[in-house]
């Protein structure tokens, strides 16, 4: 059979489109009945832009992508996603999204870099993982927490949606994972980690990173201890494969600093990270 095409962030989503055009209108077809269920994914100006996203990150398999796809805006008519997206569109600040004040007391972490983009515009997003508090994270109640996490991904798509309409490009976040204070003692909470997230996929009837496939364009992980391939075996079963893919994983602090600054400015760059942005990025509430 043929290769599937290589398509990487950046690309303008006609040229994509142009070069794979059996596969796009195939796409169409197999959901011309599904399609007029959402303004957000299947009739508005993003339509294009979320088939791509569908079509590349389930390896232009039409049954698959198409499938997927259609899970997709059930889940959305389900939860009123597509509500969610219009108080974004209509102005709402993610602080003051339900959740906000019971999570990011204990996150150390920003969804927006409120310095800036990266290099080539796409929406950056750093997190201190080894320093969330997950014992109270976990302790937030479940419905509390699906709410959160259905408003946090749909922030994250609505950025790269108007990334991509600006540019005509396709977009993805910038992620960087800063693992500074790892330890091993901390892999129970990894465990426990894992286990809350098989109950959301349980409560919500299915994975909801399958509904925003092609979120991060890459990820970069800082300051990983020698430990860390212990801690990727636990993890990566719940890491779509193509994210996967992205990361770039550095022990070495120069070279993780030459990474980010390979991508992120160092006015934008946090002072903390090897930049020169010496204000407050986390998002506290």
């Amino acid at each position: 059979g043929r290769h599937l095409p290589f398509v990487s962030m950046n690309t303008p989503i006609r040229q994509i489109i142009e070069s794979e055009r059996s596969k796009f209108d195939a796409m169409i077809a197999a959901l011309q009945a599904d399609l007029p269920r959402s303004t957000v994914v299947g009739t508005g100006p993003h339509r294009d832009v979320w088939l791509l996203r569908y079509l590349i990150g389930f390896n232009w398999d039409i049954k698959v992508a198409s499938e997927k796809f259609r899970n997709m805006i059930g889940f959305r008519e389900r939860y009123k996603l597509d509500d969610i997206r219009k108080k974004f569109e209509d102005g709402l600040e993610f602080k003051d999204v339900p959740g906000y004040k019971e999570h990011h007391q204990y996150y150390e972490f920003t969804l927006r870099l409120c310095s800036g983009n990266a290099i080539d515009g796409s929406p950056i997003n750093i997190e201190q993982s080894c320093r969330f508090d997950v014992a109270k994270l976990l302790a937030i109640d479940p419905e509390t927490q699906d709410v959160y996490i259905m408003h946090n991904l749909e922030y994250h798509a609505f950025l790269i949606d108007s990334a991509a309409a600006a540019t005509g490009c396709l977009k993805g976040y910038v992620k960087v994972m800063d693992l500074v204070g790892a330890s091993m003692t901390q892999m129970p909470t990894l465990y426990k980690w894992t286990t809350n997230m098989k109950k959301r996929k349980e409560r919500l009837g299915m994975d909801i990173m399958e509904c925003y496939p092609e979120l991060f364009s890459q990820v970069i992980i800082i300051h990983a201890p020698s430990f860390f391939s212990a801690c990727w075996t636990v993890v990566k079963p719940f890491i779509p494969p193509r994210t996967a893919d992205k990361i770039k994983m550095f022990s070495n602090e120069a070279k993780g600093k030459e990474a980010l600054l390979a991508s992120i400015a160092p006015s934008v760059l946090p002072k903390q990270l090897g930049g020169e942005f010496e204000g407050m990025w986390l998002m506290k509430p």
